[in-house]
């Protein structure tokens, strides 16, 4: 008689988390969609990602048994000066990243604005070609194009007649500009792109009101086109800087974060911690740091997005 009961009760519970469940999905839908996504990024991304948190308080080889060790690797980690000098090369990478991508994208979605959408879309597709190669094979070719033998850059250099064999990846004062050059080559198409959806949205008669008026072309950019496309420049800003602290193709491909540490940034460092030195506890809390850093700035990028769109008083 208790069996049977149980299993009524069982039941019982059973259909009324279906019904719960059925409900709430029915209540709101929205999740439904979500659950393809989420059954893949909690338990692949989520979740490993929390276990970060929990592996930089251990000292661990990947092999063996774990030791507990509190806050000695954050420690190390503020006290190692290559986590600091790999820090300052990301924070080069971004500034000189965001100058010259938001920059040129800028001149170049301007210069195309104007013309017909046959020619405007031939020109997107150009620029957007260098996005759709993968980036080791980018850094493949363009380290063949830096080769100071036989790449073509040092034999451009030496027919103009100027009298200089830069070692482009072999110099430490050349090798983190060099690959800052060659991931603006490949995503200053995609800010162009951006640029151009942002130029599409100001509203013409806002510049014929001020062409009447008598506002030249600096005026009206500096005036009207410049104010109106803040949005887009937050948010190339942010996703710029943001892309900055994450990069680490062309690096490993080109330098390997040499020559010494002088192209070395957080990425190939925490790499190199884990798997060239077995140290995968200091690399997790050196990935907790990029986290922060990481995590911050996409706090900001969505407080000047509210804030922009009238959704956060200053």
């Amino acid at each position: 008689m208790s069996t049977e009961k149980s299993r009524n009760d069982t039941r019982s519970s059973v259909s009324s988390a279906l019904r719960s469940t059925r409900n709430a999905f029915e209540n709101h839908p929205h999740w439904l969609f979500l659950l393809p996504a989420l059954l893949i990024y909690l338990p692949f991304l989520v979740l490993p990602a929390l276990g970060i948190f929990g592996l930089s308080t251990f000292q661990w080889s990947g092999l063996g048994t774990m030791s507990f060790n509190g806050v000695e690797n954050f420690v190390a980690t503020v006290s190692d000066p290559i986590v600091s000098t790999s820090l300052w090369h990301n924070v080069k990478i971004a500034f000189w990243s965001l100058i010259l991508q938001a920059g040129i994208g800028l001149v170049l979605a301007l210069a195309i604005y104007r013309f017909s959408d046959r020619f405007r879309q031939f020109f997107q597709a150009v620029y957007l070609l260098p996005m759709t190669l993968m980036a080791v094979a980018v850094s493949m070719i363009w380290g063949y194009m830096y080769n100071p033998s036989y790449g073509i850059l040092n034999s451009v250099i030496q027919e103009i007649g100027i009298d200089w064999n830069p070692l482009w990846l072999g110099s430490q004062s050349l090798a983190l500009y060099a690959i800052i050059i060659v991931a603006t080559w490949q995503w200053t198409g995609f800010r162009v792109v951006l640029w151009l959806a942002g130029l599409d949205s100001i509203d013409e008669s806002l510049l014929e009101a001020a062409r009447m008026d008598g506002a030249g072309p600096l005026q009206r950019f500096r005036y009207i086109t410049l104010p109106l496309l803040k949005p887009v420049a937050i948010f190339i800003s942010i996703y710029t800087i943001i892309g900055s602290f994450n990069s680490f193709v062309y690096i490993w491909v080109m330098t390997r974060g040499g020559p010494g540490h002088a192209s070395e940034v957080m990425v190939t460092w925490i790499y190199k911690n884990a798997f060239l030195q077995s140290n995968f506890g200091q690399a997790a809390a050196i990935s907790v740091l990029l986290f922060v850093i990481v995590l911050v700035l996409s706090l900001l990028n969505m407080r000047l997005g509210d804030r922009e769109a009238g959704g956060v008083n200053p």
